[in-house]
């Protein structure tokens, strides 16, 4: 069977799935000295490689019309097969050292054997070293005259300016719907596969925006249902993928602090295959839809307010990350709903289920229970020698942290801090970290206390901290596999990887 994301990747300008990459490509590609060096910048599976090889081919086309290639020639048929050695392919994460640099200048100052421009394309360029960008900067700046450079990375950020000022860049997006639908429609025609509109959509609703993943995804569909597909036996198959556990019920059980019935449906869905990346994506697709109904753009109203939806959004876009490191698929969204429940307990509810009253707007009606503390900001300020000198046992990396955040305000029983830098704020936040700074603040104030990270716009001068404090070392509330050694090797590593 075909493989449909290589099988009808675009070979042509007019067959681009993204309206506005079509359009920038066609308008540098018509100039009669088109730009030498390129950068395709946007997310994974937006079309970034496929329209590198286009251009190529359209550079190199013996018969084209305008700017677009026909497909057939010598040339096109060479490069498509991958066979012309004037059409370079390179890894920036794997070819990313100085000594890779100038095997490229090497490459690029040789004439084209047979084509009329070699065309270099370097995917994840954002990957070289920063004497590599150094080494390539002038080559881009001046190629040789036979040569096109085209830089495909997911990280702009990353790219020296003064590399990215030299180039000539294309933005690539996730795809829209209809631009979605148009991908599709090619391998239906393809591939003479019967589907309603109605099946079409909901294979549309249920991709992450990219064109290569919603070719794989339609690919295994097709694979499981066969060449006819009918709605409902396409909504059974996406049931069976992302679990029976539907999002409504989710919620409610998160709300009612149900940690361990929500656990034990994940683990459930672990031994039934779930494919836990597709529903923490929809979960989040789920969510943006309440998030927009809080704001009267269409939907219902959630159970969850507007910012403790915000909360849970960014929690399960964090742990994301670790979705690619981790073997056991289910554990990313376990941290993420224990994560969420912890923080529910000074932001209403009090663990009793929102009522909701039924009137025309639907509008909830939060019954909510505000933990109050004995103290204020500034008695956390004038003790955070003490908080430091608490936490600095279980973990010196934590203690380094909050050394550079300082104590903001208190609200609703939360103390709020602040930090200056999003990756102090993603350590902080982590469950383990969370957890030794809870223990360190409840050790010096005598009460336990629920935080929260804000990052500060302008870096401000550190609180004065006595180092001279001692505090009776204490890990009882912690296991042992939180404590970390006093070793400043630890410290480093932790901190730099």
């Amino acid at each position: 069977m075909a493989i449909y994301h290589l099988k009808y990747r675009p070979g042509k300008i007019r067959d681009l799935d993204s309206d506005s990459v079509r359009e920038s490509l066609s308008k540098w590609l018509s100039e009669s000295d088109p730009p030498r060096s390129f950068l395709f910048a946007g997310p994974k599976g937006s079309g970034k490689t496929s329209a590198a090889r286009i251009l190529a081919k359209s550079l190199n086309c013996l018969n084209k019309k305008e700017v677009d290639v026909c497909g057939k020639c010598a040339n096109c048929v060479e490069i498509e097969s991958g066979r012309s050695i004037d059409i370079v392919e390179l890894d920036g994460a794997s070819n990313r050292g100085i000594e890779d640099v100038r095997s490229i200048k090497d490459k690029a100052y040789l004439l084209p054997s047979k084509l009329g421009f070699k065309v270099i394309i370097i995917d994840e360029v954002h990957m070289l070293t920063k004497e590599a960008f150094n080494a390539l900067l002038k080559l881009i700046e001046e190629p040789p005259q036979k040569t096109v450079f085209v830089m495909c990375t997911t990280d702009p950020q990353k790219i020296p300016q003064t590399v990215l000022s030299r180039l000539v860049r294309i933005d690539f997006k996730k795809g829209g719907k209809e631009e979605l639908k148009k991908s599709l429609k090619r391998i239906i025609e393809g591939e003479e596969i019967v589907i309603s509109k109605e099946a079409i959509n909901l294979v549309v609703d249920k991709s992450d925006g990219s064109f290569r993943n919603t070719a794989r995804m339609f690919n295994e569909v097709v694979v499981s249902l066969g060449k006819k597909i009918e709605l409902a036996d396409l909504e059974k198959y996406f049931s069976k993928k992302s679990g029976d556990y539907g999002f409504d019920e989710l919620v409610d059980d998160l709300m009612l602090k149900e940690i361990k019935k929500v656990l034990k449906n994940f683990e459930k869905m672990a031994e039934n295959g779930v494919d836990f990346a597709n529903y923490r994506n929809d979960l989040l697709n789920y969510l943006q839809n309440k998030l927009l109904a809080e704001y009267g753009l269409g939907g219902e109203k959630s159970v969850l307010n507007q910012m403790e939806i915000s909360r849970f959004m960014n929690i399960l876009i964090s742990v994301g990350r670790y979705e690619k490191e981790v073997e056991i698929a289910q554990l990313p969204l376990e941290m993420a709903v224990v994560e969420f429940v912890s923080g529910l307990k000074n932001e209403g509810g009090g663990g009793q289920k929102r009522k909701e009253t039924v009137d025309e707007e639907k509008e909830v009606v939060v019954e909510s229970k505000v933990t109050m503390v004995g103290f204020g900001v500034e008695e956390v300020e004038n003790r955070w020698s003490e908080v430091l000198a608490a936490v600095k046992p279980y973990n010196h990396s934590v203690e380094a942290f909050l050394r550079a955040a300082r104590p903001r305000e208190i609200v609703k029983g939360e103390l709020v801090m602040e930090v200056f830098y999003p990756f102090h704020k993603d350590k902080l936040e982590e469950p383990r970290n969370r957890q030794i700074v809870e223990v360190g603040l409840e050790k010096v104030l005598g009460q336990k206390v629920i935080f929260r990270c804000v990052l500060g716009n302008n870096k401000k001068p550190a609180l004065v901290i006595d180092n001279n404090y001692k505090i009776e070392e204490n890990k009882e509330n912690l296991s042992e596999t939180e404590s970390v050694s006093g070793d400043i090797y630890d410290l480093a590593k932790e901190i730099f990887g």
